[in-house]
């Protein structure tokens, strides 16, 4: 029997990614958000991963959340937030927002983060995030009148909203169907994906069961 127990350990942990084959501990890898909601009902599960493009994890995580958002499944609905912790990262926002709506966040996404992890522009002023910008062919007319619009500004309060509802106080942080934040003690960012692969299931199981 020890044997045997041997030859599965071995195999579970050449698995890699396959978050269930691990042991994820609640109010460490991943927390309740208190007050708790209601269970949901359905299949359909939302994941938020809450950002700011100043950030260097955020700037890591990036390319790892991206692969793994490649490969989800239909049930499971992937969206990022730009939080807002003050001074530039408010802009930041905005500009996210802005650049959405015209339709230039999946050209412009990675360009905002290299320009300011790789070539070290801070993008502490809309004069450096224009210049950016400009460079990279947007149409600043559009750009200035998104900045300035009734449906950019709903999505900021909307996004300062869910960040406080969700007490997420530093980045990047993942939400689970509004119920589970990423905690702390991770082995590497790849762990987070995982993390966040076993509290999707459990949400699933919860809702099966009704509790």
């Amino acid at each position: 029997m020890k044997r045997i127990a041997t030859i599965l350990f071995v195999g579970i942990a050449l698995l890699v990614g396959a978050a269930m084959a691990k042991s994820f501990e609640e109010g460490v890898q991943y927390v309740p958000i208190q007050p708790q909601p209601a269970v949901g009902t359905g299949d359909e599960v939302e994941v938020l991963e809450f950002f700011w493009y100043g950030c260097p994890h955020c700037r890591d995580f990036e390319p790892v959340i991206t692969k793994w958002a490649s490969t989800l499944p239909a049930n499971v609905k992937f969206s990022q937030i730009p939080v807002m912790f003050g001074g530039a990262a408010d802009m930041h926002a905005q500009v996210y927002y802005a650049l959405e709506g015209m339709g230039e966040l999946d050209r412009l996404h990675e360009v905002i983060f290299r320009a300011m992890h790789d070539e070290k522009r801070k993008l502490r002023s809309r004069d450096e995030v224009d210049a950016l910008l400009q460079e990279n062919g947007v149409d600043m007319a559009r750009f200035n009148e998104a900045m300035s619009s009734f449906a950019v500004a709903a999505k900021v309060n909307r996004a300062r909203a869910l960040m406080r509802r969700y007490g997420v106080r530093s980045v990047p942080a993942v939400v689970v169907d509004g119920r589970y934040r990423s905690g702390t003690g991770f082995s590497g960012y790849q762990e987070i994906t995982e993390v966040v692969d076993y509290v999707v299931d459990k949400v699933l199981m919860q809702r099966q069961s009704g509790r």
